[in-house]
């Protein structure tokens, strides 16, 4: 896996303006995904590269009777977890120690662009995922993090490979999962006032393809599938 963070990741995302943002307005948008996408209220969420569980521990705020479980390859950020009622688990994004069907809702926000195989992610989010189950999952745009990488905001050696959203529909797709949302988000990288006002009046002028990351949200309908 490439891009491994460390404790220095986890200190950003409480002190740096930008990975605060992105951090507050993923979360946003995962809740909302679940709020408005998922049949009934969660008893169980899964996060997939959860980092130091500032996320989960959001959700947990927010779904109290909930089971929130965080799976995170690098031991330096579990230690920087706080949480004490959220639980965390070392492991591969891509070979999860979990048991099939466990899950209501499986999460992976910027983690899909860091891994090998991106469609043996999706596969084991589908496994692990009960019947009816959502699949939320974010990933930056290719052009804008291409960007970001040129001017020296991100390491080129951070990811794999920078995925479309057209990519991540046939990702889904082939795997078996019903897609119920996938669009782009963000207008800008460090938040501004008014942004979701803005962004929705982009989207209706089409001009969506500016929003700097992606969102797709897919339910668990079918027969798991190993192609």
């Amino acid at each position: 896996m490439k891009g491994v963070l460390d404790k220095d990741y986890a200190i950003a995302r409480q002190t740096k303006r930008s990975h605060i943002y992105r951090l507050k307005r993923r979360t946003f948008e995962v809740l909302k995904g679940i709020e408005t996408l998922h049949p009934e209220i969660p008893q169980s969420i899964l996060d997939i590269g959860t980092a130091d569980g500032l996320m989960l521990s959001n959700l947990k705020d927010a779904f109290p009777n909930a089971t929130c479980v965080g799976i995170e390859y690098a031991r330096d950020l579990m230690a920087c977890c706080e949480s004490k009622i959220i639980h965390l688990i070392q492991g591969d994004a891509v070979v999860l120690p979990i048991k099939d069907n466990v899950f209501d809702v499986v999460i992976a926000t910027a983690i899909i662009e860091h891994v090998s195989e991106p469609i043996q992610l999706v596969r084991e989010a589908f496994r692990v995922l009960r019947k009816n189950g959502i699949l939320i999952m974010t990933t930056p745009h290719p052009f804008w993090e291409g960007i970001a990488t040129h001017i020296g905001h991100l390491k080129e050696e951070e990811h794999h490979e920078l995925i479309t959203l057209s990519k991540l529909i046939s990702l889904f797709n082939t795997v078996g999962f019903e897609i119920l949302n996938a669009e782009q988000f963000m207008i800008s990288p460090v938040g501004m006032p008014f942004e979701l006002i803005f962004e929705k009046i982009m989207k209706l002028c089409r001009l969506n393809f500016l929003l700097l990351n992606q969102i797709i949200v897919g339910r668990k309908m079918g027969i798991y599938s190993r192609h």
